[in-house]
This record gives C-alpha cells, sequence and structure tokens, in this order.
C-alpha cells in the first residue's frame, strides 16, 4: 500500500455504488415492485378499471371482467363505465350523494366519478358489486 487516501478499495469503485451494489438493489427493487403490480392487476380477486377524462374505459382488468361478466376487448376503448354499470344503482348513487354532499348531483360520469374528482375514494363500486 502506498499509503495515499485514493488508495483505499472504497475510493475506487464506480461512483454511485457501494461494493457495486447500489444499482441492484435498485434494480431488484423495482423487479419486485413490478412483479406485485402485475400480480395484482392479473388476479381474478381486485377488479381494476380506468377511464379517461371523457368516462372512456382504458383499462379494465382480469378481476373485472370476472365480477362484472364483460369481456375487456368488447369494453376497452369503447365503452364508458356509464354503459356497464346498472341505471337504478347509478340513479340511486347520484341521490345518496347529493344528499351526502348537500349538492345537486346528477345520475351518470358525474356521480360515477364525483368522489374521485373531489380527491376522495368513492365506495360506490364497493358497496354495489360485492
Amino acid at each position: 500500500m502506498t499509503g495515499k487516501i485514493s488508495d483505499l478499495p472504497i475510493l475506487n469503485r464506480p461512483k454511485g455504488t457501494l461494493g457495486g451494489t447500489t444499482k441492484s438493489r435498485r434494480q431488484e427493487a423495482l423487479v419486485k415492485k413490478g412483479a406485485l403490480q402485475s400480480a395484482i392487476f392479473n388476479s381474478p380477486n381486485f377488479s381494476i378499471i380506468a377511464i379517461d377524462t371523457k368516462g372512456v374505459i382504458q383499462i379494465f382488468n382480469v378481476g373485472a371482467e370476472r365480477m362484472l361478466n364483460y369481456a375487456t376487448a368488447d369494453v376497452m376503448h369503447k365503452s364508458t363505465l356509464a354503459d356497464i354499470s346498472d341505471t337504478q344503482e347509478i340513479i340511486a348513487g347520484a341521490k345518496g350523494l347529493s344528499a351526502e354532499f348537500g349538492i345537486p348531483i346528477m345520475p351518470g360520469f358525474e356521480a360515477l366519478g364525483f368522489k374521485a374528482s373531489c380527491g376522495s375514494t368513492t365506495d360506490f363500486a364497493r358497496r354495489n358489486y360485492r
């Protein structure tokens, strides 16, 4: 050993690593996160439906297929959430929201997305699709 600080092994490692493991740990964490997301998304026990700002379905997972009895290919990019919902449930949900928030909420897309648009989670689907 020459006695210089720059000769110490820890200082000669590539920048941003600790023994070369920081990058691999980060990659491993991302792989695990992706696997968890994939497991949830592909689970028949979780219904996941995502819509765009116009209400058109953009994501419809296998759980939604199983619970609502629609094929993904039949609804994705073609149907709105209102199209696959029971009209009477939407009307009842709008009435309940109107009473809860003290403002008139029209049945349809407004009622289906009202709590989400306020930053609140909605339990409308949980109440009606058990």
